[in-house]
């Protein structure tokens, strides 16, 4: 997992500078002299983690120095640090660790305080097809996140800021959290907003079956990116309503535990089938008040219902509201949440998706009759449980939202 690069991009977003590719590149050294041409070529800045090592397989010095036609040159003030580095570790400074001594002619050093492995600073121009030249600054740190990340805050981001002008204005984020809708039907109903153009910005992904609406632009203060997001927040509210259960960082769960906070209201769950997936969002959220169980006498009954314990004729989300009440009264809590039943998924074949599987929920709640609700639902086993889980979250959720109990 490439989290160097990751890092490196919201570094730089912070600076104000977007990102336009990330490059993986195999140890190949004609395959890295060719991602360095290319890269210097579309972009004015390249930051670059790996490759800065000892050993054979270490050829990010050499591309660099192929590709712009920079003989390396040893480095007399690198050498010392590192042979000072095996010095302090009581011991010998193997031969071919000289070659982290080595930069390209007119690169400059990234000092590495901890490691072995300084980074190299090198400024090229080249020629574009136009006959303008294109000037591109290329910043090559170790592999090691530790030591990447030190480099990267100390000297390479001050570099930016002093020398390149960047940190004027840096990139701002505001996330709009929905569940209940499609991300398709998102795209319906407000066909500009993810218009590559638009000004702010605006991303749509989806992730455990909820989906975000990340709000972008590049300011120079907080105050100004408020300022300037607003319409595109209210356009949004406006037009998906209770579909939106929350903004910042969130997820289902935390806007349900603060609507019961804030309602000074208890909840208990009863969850029928494979598992429990609605209790641990819960016990997430409010850690010192554990939900759940698996009713499994309940399964029994149902699995057994010609016995005559479960009427015929009756279903399966009317069964839910009994055993939602029954579970409040015997509890004395406030709401109980039913739901079920779970499917099992052990039969599913891996990478098949799932079809519509009806999924039922039921809520009862003090000074009120039960209700309940039984939904279509399918998808990618992965998500699967996820999304059941969430459909029985947001339907507490609106419950909730309706107001105080009577």
């Amino acid at each position: 997992m490439d989290t160097n690069s990751q890092y490196l991009s919201q570094r730089l977003g912070d600076l104000g500078i977007a990102v336009a590719f990330h490059t993986t590149v195999g140890d190949t050294l004609q395959d890295n002299i060719d991602v360095f041409r290319i890269a210097s070529q579309r972009a004015d800045i390249v930051v670059a983690s790996g490759g800065l090592g000892p050993t054979a397989d270490d050829l990010t010095r050499e591309a660099m120095s192929a590709a712009f036609g920079l003989p390396l040159e040893l480095r007399s003030e690198a050498l010392q640090h590192i042979e000072s580095l095996f010095s302090k570790r009581k011991r010998a400074m193997p031969e071919r660790n000289r070659v982290q001594a080595m930069f390209p002619a007119t690169s400059e050093i990234i000092e590495n305080p901890h490691g072995t492995a300084p980074g190299i600073d090198l400024s090229v121009a080249n020629t574009t097809s136009s006959g303008d030249t294109h000037r591109c600054r290329l910043f090559a740190l170790p592999g090691v996140p530790a030591e990447m990340k030190e480099m990267m805050e100390r000297t390479v981001e001050p570099r930016l800021i002093q020398q390149s002008g960047a940190g004027t204005k840096r990139w701002r984020y505001h996330s709009i959290k929905l569940f209940g809708i499609g991300e398709s039907d998102v795209e319906k109903e407000l066909p500009d907003l993810i218009a590559r153009n638009r000004e702010p910005k605006v991303g749509i992904t989806v992730s455990n079956a909820t989906i975000t609406l990340r709000i972008a632009a590049r300011t120079e203060t907080e105050r100004e990116f408020q300022q300037l997001i607003e319409p595109t927040r209210q356009e949004i509210l406006k037009t998906f309503g209770l579909l939106v259960f929350g903004e910042g960082e969130v997820d289902l769960q935390h806007a349900v535990d603060v609507l019961l906070v804030s309602r000074k209201v208890r909840v208990g769950v009863v969850e029928i089938g494979a598992g429990t997936w609605v209790a641990p969002m819960l016990s997430c959220a409010q850690p010192n008040h554990p939900f759940g169980l698996v009713d499994a006498r309940w399964m029994r009954r149902w699995s057994e219902s010609g016995d005559g314990e479960l009427d015929e004729g009756v279903g399966i989300q009317q069964h839910l509201m009994e055993l939602a009440e029954a579970y409040r009264e015997e509890s004395g809590l406030d709401y109980y949440l039913a739901v079920g039943v779970y499917p099992d998924l052990e039969h599913v074949q891996q990478g098949s998706s799932l079809p519509t599987t009806d999924f039922s929920i039921a809520l009862a709640r003090r000074g009120s009759n039960p209700k309940g609700t039984t939904v279509g639902l399918g998808g990618h086993p992965e998500v699967f449980y996820a999304r059941l889980a969430k459909t029985a979250l947001n339907f507490l959720r609106l419950e909730l939202l309706r107001g105080p109990m009577d």
